[in-house]
């Protein structure tokens, strides 16, 4: 087992596997959950953002990036998950809350256009949603070893939901993936995380 295996087992065993939809098997999320991953991962990806325009880690040098995996039918874990985003930039403050860069990435491209996102997104112009081809977002998961899966569900309108790992990301002005934390850690600690980065 290499070592980012080992990281990857460490990341998702503590941490809860969501279906947005539909039933899932849940269980706890640990609230202090942060783990350090002492620069062995970069946020690298060349995707398609809201406003139709292609995007790359790179366009982000020299700020942090603040990472969600979700997608926009998603019933209640990512509107969350959006919403603590927005309270930990209004937390920095505008002058620190402009040195970093949110960024939500679809783990459902299929559906999540970049129409579709700009749409989602409207009510924060801070947050930056990324979708892309199939290809592109997996290898933007692969990147940050990222898990997550289409689960089926005949019975819904909706066809299919999205278990994925409910974790933000945090990156140094350089773009290596330093922190990744549960959601469910309060804003507070991702403001201190990320003021810590802007130093």
């Amino acid at each position: 087992m290499t070592l980012r295996h080992s990281i990857l087992l460490l990341m998702a065993a503590p941490f809860m596997l969501s279906a947005c939809g539909g039933e899932s098997s849940q269980t706890d999320i640990p609230r202090a959950g942060e783990i350090r991953l002492n620069s062995r991962f970069d946020a690298d990806f060349d995707l398609i953002a809201q406003t139709g325009e292609t995007v790359t880690d790179e366009d982000f040098e020299g700020k942090p990036m603040f990472i969600y995996f979700g997608f926009t039918t998603c019933p209640e874990v990512c509107p969350t998950a959006l919403g603590k985003m927005t309270a930990t930039l209004d937390a920095l403050g505008e002058k620190d809350a402009a040195k970093v860069q949110p960024l939500f990435i679809t783990v459902d491209p299929e559906r999540d256009t970049a129409e579709r996102l700009r749409a989602h997104l409207d009510y924060d112009p801070r947050l930056l949603g990324l979708t892309g081809t199939l290809e592109q977002i997996e290898a933007a998961k692969k990147a940050l070893n990222v898990y997550a899966k289409k689960v089926p569900m005949p019975d819904s309108a909706l066809e299919y939901t999205m278990d994925h790992q409910r974790l933000f990301f945090i990156t140094g002005p350089d773009g290596t993936a330093e922190i990744a934390i549960s959601d469910a850690a309060p804003t507070e600690q991702l403001a201190q995380l990320l003021e810590e980065r802007l130093k």
